[in-house]
């Protein structure tokens, strides 16, 4: 199979881009860039500006917050098909939170602006990324609880 049709197919598994028609994934393919990265590696650093968002291919990674007195606390760990790197994007702000992989790591990298269009003209990916976004914010809160009554 060639390089572009196996992304496409990678893709199509990605619960967020199940829906797209066949040309929308090519097209997405064309513009990803696919990035490998070795365990331990930083893909992500918090407080670095947007570069893009990430979907995991192959792999896992870590989640790491940082807070103000410069101790680091793993959230969570994200594995293939994972979407991660929006909130920096749809906010234009800094990265959150650290993704380092955990062992090897394969993504597929969209460019912001890219990632941006694809909202603007897909209602049902907007919708996911909205749905992704609710389910984290609880997520968040919850772990944010959790260490407060420590």
């Amino acid at each position: 199979m060639q390089s572009l049709e196996r992304d496409v197919e990678t893709l199509r598994n990605i619960p967020l881009f199940a829906g797209l028609p066949t040309a929308k994934l090519k097209l997405i393919a064309y513009t990803a860039e696919v990035v490998s990265f070795e365990p331990g590696e930083v893909i992500v650093q918090q407080g670095d500006p947007p570069d893009g968002v990430y979907i995991i291919a192959e792999g896992e990674a870590e989640v790491w917050l940082t807070d103000t007195s410069g101790e680091s606390r793993r959230l969570t760990v994200m594995t293939s098909n994972t979407l991660f790197g929006e909130t920096a994007v749809l906010a234009q702000s800094r990265r959150t939170a650290t993704v380092r992989a955990k062992e090897r790591v394969v993504t597929f990298k969209i460019s912001n602006n890219v990632f941006l269009d694809l909202l603007r003209h897909s209602a049902d990916i907007g919708m996911q990324v909205l749905t992704l976004l609710a389910k984290r914010l609880e997520q968040t809160t919850a772990l944010l609880q959790k260490y407060e009554r420590r």
